[in-house]
């Protein structure tokens, strides 16, 4: 998502193949217990017929949190009693693939705005030809309301004493989101919140043994009740923040949600209302993580030629947006992998 079109293409002999679908990974026959070779990847073209490119090299799976495992379980890599059960055959026996997935879990407190000052009415689908006027403005110009994501505003803070990092991360954003694609047709405005450090942990799993499935994502969100007192004490803060004097000009008196008339003070209000609102920020990560899948270059244990993307290999999610930290990750930690495989 983040590749320039250039990079690739002015650095090295190489070529790009859009609208594929990568289903496993082809291993060289070695003697069991042995270190294995993958020797190319199978895809499905735009056409839906299978393709087959050869590896002489390095291969190196960057497909997410969700995509990496999906593959390495396509290509025989993971806990074989799982595998045989899918009729795929066993290649890497790692019980830890698919495993140990993460995310932020937040909900929305919003509120109506008494000021014209919010993104309404650009933002609503409703008027496709103030949209249109806004991108043009942005692409000749670089300036008005889509020259920014409007995340411009956040901040972190700590939901009870005795930790020692941010363990709780607000956004504001100058509308009311209506689902993921829309906004309320009215002025307001709404903070995201939620926990940085969950301690929940859930998986990624196949449908079947054909790679056009889509795979069985588990977020096992607020399994541990820690994740749900974070959440719990992190609501009220977000709606004291919000419900402060110096913003009184703006909200009208009804919150939309919670509704006015929420109980705060109740555990058991809070715990409902925080299960039936919340939903994934889109951080999804761990999933083939170092020490248990790979090893400190991100090469794939059991063999020689495979290593794994910066999002899934992570132990631990961080605090804050993993797009961010990826970013960073892909600059330090590529550049000594790529060292690493120029030097292997």
């Amino acid at each position: 998502t983040g590749w320039d079109g250039r990079t690739l293409i002015d650095g090295c002999s190489g070529s790009v193949i859009t609208r594929a679908m990568v289903s496993r990974l082809v291993w060289e026959h070695s003697p069991d217990g042995a270190e294995k070779r993958c020797v190319g990847v199978e895809y499905i073209d735009h056409v839906g017929e299978p393709r087959y490119v050869k590896a002489s090299r390095e291969i190196i799976l960057a497909m997410g949190a969700v995509g990496t495992p999906q593959v390495l379980n396509l290509s025989g890599v993971g806990d074989p009693d799982y595998l045989r059960s899918l009729s795929i055959d066993p290649v890497i026996s790692n019980q830890n693939v698919g495993q140990n997935l993460q995310d932020h879990l937040e909900f929305y407190v919003q509120y109506l705005c008494s000021k014209p000052v919010s993104l309404y009415p650009v933002a609503t689908w409703r008027y496709p030809h103030l949209k249109a006027l806004t991108g043009i403005e942005w692409f000749l110009r670089g300036t008005g309301l889509a020259a920014s994501n409007h995340f411009d505003t956040g901040g972190f803070i700590r939901t009870r004493a005795g930790i020692r990092q941010p363990d709780f991360q607000f956004h504001f954003i100058p509308g009311c989101v209506v689902g993921q694609l829309d906004f309320l047709p009215h002025h307001g405005y709404q903070a995201h919140g939620g926990t940085m450090r969950p301690r929940s942990r859930g998986s990624i799993k196949l449908a079947s043994k054909d790679p056009r499935d889509e795979p069985l994502i588990d977020p096992n969100f607020l399994a541990v009740e820690e994740d749900m007192e974070g959440m719990r004490e992190g609501l009220r803060r977000t709606i004291e923040i919000m419900e402060q004097p110096a913003l009184r000009d703006y909200y009208m008196d009804s919150r939309l949600s919670p509704a006015p008339d929420f109980n705060l003070d109740s555990d058991e209000d809070c715990d409902r209302w925080i299960r039936n609102s919340s939903h994934s920020a889109y951080h999804l990560s761990c999933t083939a993580a170092m020490g248990k899948v790979v090893d400190e270059h991100g090469r794939l244990y059991g063999a020689s030629n495979v290593s794994v993307g910066i999002i899934s290999l992570v132990c631990t999610i961080g605090i804050g947006s993993s797009g961010g930290r990826e970013c960073h990750a892909v600059d330090d930690f590529g550049q000594s992998e790529c060292s690493y495989l120029d030097d292997g």
